[in-house]
């Protein structure tokens, strides 16, 4: 049995406890509590940090880890699936020494997100748990066709997504609109409601949930009439009639999603660097938290070293309006009951997979704290530290452009 000792843990659940202590005996906790509450037997082990903040291990709901190094979509999959992969293990590495010990990741080329959860799953690499939709599911030629699941129609989309089913998929992910690949529009739908709704029919007749990729408002319309789970970046993106774009918020779509219990990710992107986009992002965010809509901070990194922003995602948050905590618990147990996974983990508490993050100042107070994990535990075992940096820098590079951003919008 193992001990640790906190200056306060904060459960994931909207709780906190001052001088906590936890008790981990294999993969679990078995016992948390205040230093008055919880018997420490003589022969646990104390582990090797003392005092700190310590919360459950973050979860983050949209990564791409093996798309391969690139500075575009058209560089990156020019990569071969193998250095792709290699490039997984990579940034699986560097997402987990950001204190994020669980990933959904949304699309890869081929088998490569398959046999990197394999690669987690059996060991051979250190990486937070992961969840693979396999390939994301595209119209002919449309955003990610480069991940070879392309399908159009009712019956091939619902093939498509059994097939996906077959090799594994925890769950499926569909593209109702364009994107950044070349020769798509974020605009515009890229499935009708009956196309989609082959997707929903094949992952809910055996109990797998549907995430759709929806920057085009029609997208996002159609999606939740064909009765998706959860709807990614939701950026209400329609043609402004001089062939451009306008991102408009839709209260009464944003009022229907809420009303049928779909969860939104990705709303604040923290690889967003394009100001106007972001402002609009704002706007969306603000909107659905005003209806207390069940929002996901998944961060959508997908180049190297730029997979562990989880921290910047939650900054933002609370930038947007979010306290602290509403944004702690959003990568907790909101996001472990997004992918089905609240028995397991989400929050500290007796029974729970032992998976958390210490960090060294209160992140209530601050949420920046989290920039900096001092140690991370996945399945009751502490990772070793990294030696390498790389990640760490990309993180103050994008943290400098927002703080920037935000004294501009300020003014």
């Amino acid at each position: 049995m193992k001990v640790l000792r906190c200056e306060k843990a904060i459960l994931g659940n909207g709780e906190a406890i001052d001088n906590a202590i936890l008790l981990i005996e294999g993969s679990k906790i078995i016992g948390v509590g205040d230093e008055s509450s919880v018997d420490i037997p003589k022969d646990a082990e104390e582990i090797g940090f003392h005092g700190g903040f310590v919360l459950p291990g973050l979860i983050d709901t949209h990564l791409h880890l093996a798309i391969g190094p690139g500075e575009n979509y058209v560089e990156q999959f020019k990569n071969s699936d193998g250095v792709q992969l290699a490039a997984g293990v990579e940034n699986a590495r560097s997402t987990l020494d950001a204190g994020v010990t669980t990933v959904r990741d949304l699309g890869a080329r081929n088998r490569v997100a398959f046999d990197l959860r394999e690669a987690e799953r059996t060991g051979l690499i250190l990486s937070p748990r992961l969840l693979v939709c396999g390939r994301s599911i595209t119209m002919t030629g449309g955003h990610f066709h480069y991940c070879n699941a392309e399908a159009d129609g009712y019956e091939e989309v619902r093939k498509t997504a059994r097939q996906l089913l077959k090799e594994g998929a925890d769950f499926i992910k569909i593209m109702t609109s364009g994107g950044g690949t070349v020769g798509t529009r974020r605009d515009l739908p890229s499935y009708t409601t009956e196309e989609i709704r082959g997707a929903v029919d094949a992952a809910h007749s055996v109990g797998k949930t549907v995430t759709a990729h929806c920057h085009a408002t029609q997208a996002i319309i159609n999606s939740v009439d064909a009765g998706v789970d959860v709807i990614e970046h939701c950026s209400f993106m329609e043609p402004d009639g001089r062939g451009g774009v306008k991102q408009v918020y839709r209260e009464d779509v944003a009022e229907e999603i809420v009303k049928k219990g779909i969860y939104v990710d990705n709303l604040l992107n923290p690889t967003q660097e394009n100001y106007g986009r972001l402002k609009c992002s704002y706007e969306n965010f603000r909107g659905f938290k005003k209806l207390n809509a069940k929002i996901l901070p998944g961060t959508d990194g997908l180049r190297i070293h730029q997979t562990g922003l989880m921290s910047l995602a939650l900054e933002m948050w609370v930038q947007g309006g979010a306290s602290p905590m509403e944004a702690i618990m959003a990568a907790t147990k909101i996001s472990a009951e997004a992918v089905g996974l609240e028995d397991i983990i989400g929050t500290i508490e007796p029974g729970k997979q032992a998976d958390l993050v210490v960090v060294g100042s209160d992140p209530l107070k601050n949420i920046s704290a989290l920039r900096d994990p001092k140690m991370i535990m996945k399945g009751g075992k502490v990772i070793p530290p990294s030696m390498k940096v790389e990640a760490k820098e990309e993180l103050a590079r994008l943290a400098s452009g927002f703080s920037a951003a935000h004294a501009r919008e300020e003014k």
